[in-house]
């Protein structure tokens, strides 16, 4: 990351959607109307208020500088879109039954050779977590049968529940791409459903291009997500970031899509499309919003975030054009909500790309807006703005907590963070126009048509507090059965997953102290996360008896889950952007742990209490990675390393840390791969982001004045460094960048290096590999972690099959040994939107090798 962009994060980007959620004993919990909380509560809070929060920005950044490619003309959804076309193709290999499967239809080993075929049994074991939850941006309910409900994780596909979210289970595994941002459920039919793919609200720019996480296009189920097809005619660029669909009440067949690219129309239910609208504008349509009481579709659309927003609307007839209704001087994003009880009411939502009042305001609250003439042009009144006197009406798109600290005695300066750009969302109980619901990290609601709000959650509380709910809201959705009495049930999408609330007009907090006090609303809302795995992973690691684990993931912290309980009962032990975790294995109740830009932590009680460890570290923190590796040695557990522009050594469990290398490597880059040799210590290598790997056989002797050795086996981002600890010098490394091969060997400890990609349909495609592991029982038989799922060799990576894993083709950032009481090698897998799984290492010989294959051609 440049330093360039880190200013423009920081002024740009204070962008922290907040995942810290700790488990305060709140005194006042019991209390209804407790006047703050106080006591250890309130040192426990000031504690808390100095811990960092997610950074949803900087961390999409560091997501695509991974996947950046070497020239600026490269295309990764071209990449991806081939990748995918070759992993079909690929052989396929089952590490729970030690054997290849059976080949892919059509090719040409799978009419010379049979294998066994038992994928059902051949599949790792999800781990969780399955109550933690993760980002969710859309939510459909059958209105014939509201117990089913699908739920579309951004990078963990489409769930399904059966029983009213008591458990879900993955359904488009099949689909190529499972960024899923948008969904619209037909009419008539509940069981067809259109799933659109991209999340199109970031505005990363990667060599010159703009680089959101991408999709590929709109999916269609017809029969209750049992199987999927993707519409060939939205394979293009117009659709790889739908950010909202919704389907014509009067014409089953007409669909419209709100994608990067403006508004497009289906007549003939995704056959073909026809772009209406081109607003040609940052971010293009990002809300649609259409009226049902009408002869006539009227549609309406919100384009534009970081550049200014518009909000148009069309009437449907044969005259009918787009007609832009509003568009105030600084409007950023822009959320629609139509009154179901009155349609001629209808609400925006606007971030703010101006400064505002104090120069607090950019991407916080621009206003709220309402009109009760259909959205006419001239008929919008602006019913609260961030000039508002009463600051809870505000704080409708920011961090209530941070924006709060002073007036609550929790701190001498308050935080305040906003978060329009990326979650906002806006809605209208459907038996009364006055009611609105309005939310960006915490939910509002509004009983006058939106002059004044009250706060309804919390994500701050103890997450047993009736009023908690995990932060940065995306979708609220009402049950299609509610009528404001005998059922009043109200759904909610947010990076925590999904939650309900029966009692959605039960009393707000409405004033000062309310802001200050979880307890203050009476809405209550139960979480719905069971089973529900799309947990973003970074990095993970098992402690030494194999039943427990932990890992660090994206706006979710530091989480730790174990056998016995099972995937619904892991817990946050660490907040805000969790990244690379270890575990003393002489003493298990050391952990180590860290947050964003080298939060490093620590932890002597397993996980209780963390304590800042990064003492005599004296660089910029902005010199390390966004996710910072550190290693921990296999020999000494008290001896740790990680970099940053410099290499740094502890020798006594983080208590201190010494300069093991000059300020700069000689390469340019950061850290970002380290591994020490099992059986010599003073054997260290180091990647970095320009692909280099530093090495040196003195690494216990080394400075701050010690130039390491380097070589450099490709331009790139080195992703991981492994030796194989039976065979003294060899070494392997990956690649995660596009373009050129991916994974590396070395025979000399990383003086030289060659490629070990493969090739023909047995060969690594060209995706980001993030990590390898080579098996502890066959030095041959090696493992990838890729942003398509697992790859394995038996022959030493003369050869590749894809790994059945049982879940879908999914990034799985991190491979990691492990073993269970019995000494059984197990293999877990932290995935970037599945979350964590695990497997059994069968010991059994691989399949014979081709002449070709011997010869190594």
């Amino acid at each position: 990351m440049t330093k360039g962009f880190r200013r423009s994060a920081a002024l740009c980007l204070t962008i922290i959607g907040i995942a810290l959620l700790s488990t305060w004993d709140w005194t006042a919990r019991n209390s209804e109307r407790a006047p703050r909380i106080g006591g250890a509560a309130v040192q426990q809070l000031k504690s808390a208020a100095d811990a960092p929060y997610d950074e949803p920005g900087a961390a999409m950044e560091h997501y695509w500088r991974k996947r950046s490619g070497p020239t600026a003309d490269h295309d990764p959804i071209a990449a991806y879109r081939t990748a995918r076309e070759h992993v079909k193709r690929m052989p396929r290999y089952s590490t729970r039954l030690g054997s290849h499967l059976q080949d892919p239809p059509g090719s040409r080993r799978a009419s010379v050779r049979k294998r066994t075929t038992a994928p059902a049994l051949a599949t790792w074991d999800f781990l969780g977590p399955g109550n933690i939850g993760g980002r969710t941006r859309t939510l459909a309910i059958n209105p014939d049968d509201p117990q089913i409900m699908y739920a579309g994780g951004v990078s963990g596909g489409v769930l399904k529940t059966l029983d009213g979210g008591d458990s879900w289970e993955p359904v488009a595994d099949e689909l190529a791409n499972i960024a899923v941002n948008s969904m619209a459920m037909h009419p008539e039919d509940p069981d067809i459903l259109y799933v659109g793919t991209g999340e199109g609200y970031f505005r990363e720019v990667i060599r010159g291009t703009w680089l959101p996480l991408q999709g590929a296009g709109i999916y269609r189920t017809t029969d209750g997500a049992a199987t999927w097809s993707r519409l060939t005619s939205t394979t293009g660029e117009d659709f790889y970031w739908v950010n909202d669909m919704i389907f014509s009440p009067r014409d089953p067949e007409r669909i419209y899509a709100a994608t990067r690219t403006g508004v497009h129309i289906s007549e003939d239910a995704g056959g073909t499309w026809t772009r209406v609208l081109d607003p040609d504008v940052n971010g293009g349509c990002l809300d649609l919003a259409l009226r049902t009481d009408m002869a006539v579709d009227w549609v309406y659309a919100a384009c534009g975030t970081f550049a200014q927003a518009t909000v148009y609307r069309r009437i449907m007839t044969a005259s009918g054009e787009w007609e832009a209704v509003l568009s105030e001087r600084g409007m950023g994003r822009t959320t629609l909500a139509i009154a179901p009880s009155d349609q001629s009411v209808i609400y925006a939502l606007a971030a703010s790309n101006l400064p505002g009042p104090d120069g607090l305001f950019e991407q916080a609250l621009h206003a709220v807006y309402r009109s009760q003439s259909g959205g006419s042009a001239g008929s919008w009144r602006v019913r609260v703005a961030n000039t508002d006197s009463e600051k809870l009406n505000t704080l409708l798109l920011t961090n209530p907590m941070g924006a709060s600290y002073v007036e609550c005695d929790w701190g001498t300066q308050n935080s305040w963070i906003p978060m329009g750009w990326y979650c906002n969302v806006i809605a209208v109980d459907p038996t009364d126009p006055d009611v609105v619901w309005a939310a960006g990290v915490d939910l509002f609601r509004s009983d006058n048509g939106g002059r004044d709000w009250g706060l309804a959650s919390y994500w701050w509380a103890d997450p047993t507090t009736r009023s908690f709910v995990h932060a940065d809201q995306h979708t609220i959705v009402f049950h299609p059965a509610y009528d404001g009495q005998t059922n009043t049930s109200m759904f909610t999408g947010s990076d925590g997953g999904v939650f309900r609330t029966d009692n959605p007009r039960a009393s707000v907090a409405t004033n000062e102290d309310g802001i200050c006090n979880p307890v203050a609303s009476s809405v209550d809302f139960t979480s719905l996360n069971h089973n529900f795995g799309i947990t973003q992973f970074y990095h993970g690691a098992p402690f030494p008896d194999g039943d427990r684990y932990l890992g660090g993931a994206q706006d979710n912290g530091t989480l730790r889950g174990n056998d016995a309980g099972g995937p619904d009962t892991w817990s946050h032990i660490a907040g805000g952007d969790g990244g690379y975790v270890a575990v003393n294995p002489e003493d298990p109740r050391t952990i180590y742990a860290e947050s964003q830009w080298f939060g490093f932590l620590k932890s002597t009680n397993n996980g209780t209490d963390f304590f800042d460890a990064v003492d005599g570290v004296t660089e910029s923190r902005y010199n390390f990675l966004f996710i910072t590796p550190f290693t921990m040695d296999p020999s000494n557990p008290q001896r740790l390393w990680v970099g940053g522009y410099r290499i740094w050594r502890t020798n006594n469990g983080a208590e201190s840390w010494t300069a093991a290398s000059q300020m700069t490597l000689g390469t340019g880059g950061s850290v970002s791969a380290l591994a020490v040799d099992p059986n010599n210590s003073q054997t260290v290598l180091i990647g970095t982001t320009e692909g280099a790997v530093h090495r040196t056989d003195a690494a216990l002797e080394a400075d701050g004045n010690t130039i390491w050795d380097w070589s450099r086996p490709r331009q790139g981002f080195v992703t991981s460094i492994a030796f194989d600890p039976s065979t003294p010098g060899m070494v392997y490394a990956t690649f995660a960048e596009f373009g050129g091969q991916h994974v590396w060997r070395s025979t000399d400890y990383g003086v030289t290096w060659e490629s070990i990609d493969g090739q023909g349909s047995s060969n690594v495609p060209d995706i980001p590999v993030h990590c390898i592991v080579v098996d502890p029982g066959d030095p041959k038989r090696l493992y990838l972690g890729t942003d398509l799922g697992v790859f394995t060799s038996t022959n030493g990576g003369r050869t590749w099959a894809v790994e059945n894993t049982g879940y879908a083709n999914v990034v799985t950032e991190w491979l990691a040994l492990g073993s269970d009481e019995d000494g059984t090698p197990l293999l877990f897998a932290f995935t970037h939107g599945r979350g964590a799984w695990k497997v059994e290492l069968r010991q059994v010989p691989g399949p014979p090798l081709r002449p070709t294959e011997r010869r190594g051609l």
